[in-house]
């Protein structure tokens, strides 16, 4: 430990700042407690000092090495696996079962209230919701899930103690003070190149983290079809809520329309009878695979 800051936490942190080391050669080459190269010493003691500036705005550090880091369900590859988080509030919701309620930023009254009746039959049927703290869908999601009294989680494209948006910081206060968590990668605010692959990253590991996704609303160029095609490809269970009816021309329905023409009838969340179509949904989300677990 350095202050209060994980060795093996740094050192990961120090080796993917490097030039060619990415996330497979990170988890292929450093083992716990395995010594930094002289070389990188420097570095390494140049991003403590970033920690230790922000140390009151994170609960802890968490890395692939610890025996509570997240199973896996999908198939990632040794490039996309996650290897250390920034957290604030409780760590242990990462071990739940846990299901992404994703969508549009511009969402709708009507979205609103569909959305609304899938997180209260989520919520209880003891779901911890995960989504990204973005306005509209996300917002919605953590919102709904706080005001009903379940846990939810946000992962962010900045650090944990710096939540963009600003309109958001009120609602992660609120997440993290009802008992839910606040989750990063990162620990230095994102330039303009560095913004749109880090919210790729985020909407990939709303999926990648979950046990299921549910998609609210979307079009075909909104930002949740990165997390939904994650899902599909990656063999994580995904529904969209959908109603033939009042939907199938809707542009903010476009992206749902392709989950349904990909999973047929599974992919359907029906928000009219939101309790047992979230059942159904949440039965198959759990039905025995295997964990794809480095």
């Amino acid at each position: 430990m350095m202050g209060n800051i994980p060795v093996d936490a740094l050192n990961i942190l120090t080796h993917l700042s490097s030039k060619g080391k990415g996330r497979a050669w990170v988890y292929a080459n450093c083992k716990k407690g395995s010594l930094l190269p002289d070389d990188l010493l420097e570095r390494r003691e140049e991003i403590m000092q970033i920690l230790k500036a922000n140390q009151s705005g994170f609960d802890g550090i968490i890395t692939f090495y610890d025996s509570s880091f997240p199973k896996i369900r999908a198939q990632v590859s040794a490039g996309d696996y996650p290897l250390c988080f920034f957290y604030r509030g409780d760590i242990s919701l990462l071990n739940t079962k846990k299901i992404a309620v994703i969508g549009t930023r511009n969402s709708t009254p009507d979205i609103k209230l569909k959305e609304e009746a899938v997180v209260d039959a989520l919520v209880e049927k003891g779901m911890t919701i995960v989504s990204g703290l973005a306005n509209g869908c996300d917002s919605i999601a953590h919102s709904r899930c706080v005001e009903k009294g379940g846990k939810t989680i946000a992962l962010l494209p900045s650090p944990v103690w710096r939540v963009i948006p600003d309109s958001k910081i009120d609602l992660a206060e609120e997440i993290v003070k009802s008992g839910g968590l606040l989750l990063s990668e990162y620990y230095t605010v994102a330039g303009k190149t560095e913004l749109t692959p880090r919210y790729v990253r985020r909407d990939h590991l709303q999926a990648m983290l979950s046990d299921g996704v549910v998609l609210a609303a979307s079009n075909e160029d909104g930002g949740s079809r990165f997390a939904v095609n994650y899902a599909l490809t990656n063999n994580i269970d995904c529904a969209a809520l959908y109603d033939s009816a009042t939907d199938a021309d809707n542009p903010l329905f476009a992206l749902n329309r392709q989950v349904v023409k990909s999973r047929g009838e599974a992919g359907v969340i029906d928000a009219k009878d939101a309790k047992n179509s979230v059942g159904r949904f949440i039965d198959r989300c759990f039905k025995p695979k295997n964990l794809f677990d480095f």
